[in-house]
């Protein structure tokens, strides 16, 4: 039997979400919590319903690796030479089985695949798609291990060590850490962002403000929304020139 991957959203044209262009899978499920996450969908690994602008739906839906190819397929003509796939989320390792499946298929066929990614799963799933995943993206978050676990609900010894899976393989390609005052941004967690960014300095780094886009998808979930003033883009671009005087490329996005 054919397994199903959970996905709430397929984005065309997508720019920042690994080489190229790409299409951009996000799938449902996650392992953490955030308190600034703009994609509350995507939290729950199972259906939900919804009400938005007074109409009804359901969040997620799924695809069988078949029905799923189908549909990226049409978008080809559009990711040469060096675009692809991105599977997102939620945590989209978290599905590491359905995914797998999916992602041999999408090799078979010589298409460029990326996951971006928390990695705060277990070590067993990142090795499960680590041989048919092209490229990473693997956010960077709170890196004090007692207020990562009260905060986020994660095991920081768990995130670092597959990281360094990630990186012995030489498929980590980005860094990408979510500016927020409130948790990421302080001051001890730059400090402790830098020490860890220092042990890979080859790799680059994008730095965003969160935000509170997703503040009408929380409402049509009934749940309540968290707001932050975020991060303002002179301070991001601070931040970057800090890193730099470390040997750390760094640059600022909108996400």
């Amino acid at each position: 039997m054919r397994k199903e991957l959970t996905v709430t959203n397929i984005q065309r044209m997508c720019f920042h979400d690994g080489p190229g262009i790409r299409t951009t899978v996000f799938t449902k499920g996650c392992s953490l919590h955030c308190p600034w996450c703009s994609n509350p969908e995507n939290i729950s690994g199972f259906l939900e319903p919804y009400e938005k602008d007074g109409k009804a739906g359901i969040y997620g839906k799924k695809y069988t690796s078949p029905q799923l190819i189908e549909i990226l397929l049409k978008d080809r003509d559009f990711w040469e030479p060096e675009g692809g796939v991105t599977f997102s989320g939620g945590e989209p390792l978290l599905q590491a089985d359905a995914l797998q499946e999916l992602l041999v298929e999408l090799k078979e066929l010589w298409i460029h695949t990326v996951a971006e990614t928390a990695l705060f799963v277990p070590e067993t799933y990142v090795r499960m798609v680590l041989p048919y995943i092209d490229y990473f993206i693997v956010d960077v978050k709170i890196l004090k291990d007692s207020f990562c676990r009260e905060v986020l609900g994660g095991d920081l010894e768990l995130y670092k060590r597959n990281v360094q899976h990630v990186y012995c393989s030489g498929k980590l390609g980005v860094f990408r850490i979510p500016c927020c005052p409130e948790y990421t941004f302080t001051e001890q967690n730059r400090e402790l962002l830098l020490k860890f960014l220092m042990q890979y300095p080859e790799i680059p780094v994008q730095i965003f403000t969160v935000h509170s886009f997703g503040e009408k998808k929380y409402e049509s979930l009934k749940r309540p929304v968290w707001r932050t003033k975020g991060v303002d883009r002179q301070q991001l671009l601070e931040y970057c020139a800090q890193l730099g005087e470390y040997g750390i490329k760094a640059e600022v996005i909108q996400i």
